[in-house]
């Protein structure tokens, strides 16, 4: 009889429990990821001509400023050096575009977009859309900027494609980052005692985002080497600049 009771009484504190956890429902996530918004486009403008140096002044959105990092990216010589605007029709669409164009430039080189009112947060659903055109060996990178001066490429390429082409990165899934010096757009030296890689970046407050390829042009024409890029789209959060930061111009 005391067993029976026993095995009585371990039932109903199993029913019990059962009880209690199905009226507690499944467990809520604590840190929901929040959905990305727009938080600029940049279309570039047509230049005057079918090729003309890519300055300031041809970026269409006007809460952006326009930041060009290592030697190719200096101003160049009409179109036969230097980082170009080039108007082209497009033969997949059969309409007009206007790329920035790498095909002539003599050293690598970064275009970086900044914010002049809002820092970028990047977390959880951010990503960046993008129409581009790399070519031949030239594969393009996706960089950011932090607001610490760090300037850094995702491992990460677009591959070569005969036409424009969009697609789109959400920065959650880039592995990892590697450090470069803006001055050179080469691989910077890692500090002592760390690694050529960063895996745990904080993308919370980015300063600038762009591209590069990393590359010199291979001069004009369909079958040399280049990168093109017809707009850009980044999506994620808006963090208000408390100081405006003191990323230098070169």
């Amino acid at each position: 009889m005391r067993k029976v009771l026993c095995v009585i009484a371990v039932v109903a504190m199993l029913a019990l429990g059962l009880s209690m956890f199905g009226q507690q429902g499944a467990p809520v996530p604590k840190d929901k990821p929040k959905v990305a918004q727009l938080l600029f486009k940049e279309d570039f403008k047509p230049g005057a001509e079918h090729e003309v140096q890519f300055t300031p002044d041809l970026l269409t959105n006007p809460s952006l400023e326009l930041k060009k990092y290592g030697p190719g990216a200096k101003i160049g010589v009409k179109d036969q050096s230097g980082l170009l605007i080039s108007n082209e029709l497009d033969p997949a669409t059969g309409k007009m575009q206007s790329l920035v164009w790498t095909g002539v430039v003599q050293a690598p080189w970064a275009v970086m977009l900044r914010d002049k009112s809002n820092l970028l947060d990047l977390r959880d659903t951010g990503k960046v859309r993008w129409r581009v055109r790399p070519r031949q060996f030239h594969e393009l990178r996706l960089l950011i900027k932090l607001t610490d001066g760090t300037l850094l490429a995702a491992d990460y390429a677009e591959p070569g494609s005969t036409y424009s082409r969009e697609n789109e990165i959400f920065l959650s899934d880039v592995p990892r980052w590697r450090t470069l010096n803006p001055d050179t757009m080469a691989e910077a030296k890692p500090k002592a005692g760390a690694g050529i890689w960063s895996y745990d970046v904080d993308l919370s407050k980015v300063d600038e985002i762009g591209f590069s390829d990393l590359q010199a042009g291979a001069g004009h024409g369909a079958l040399g080497g280049n990168t093109a890029v017809d707009w850009i789209e980044v999506y994620g959060q808006a963090a208000k600049r408390g100081v405006v930061s003191q990323s230098s111009v070169r």
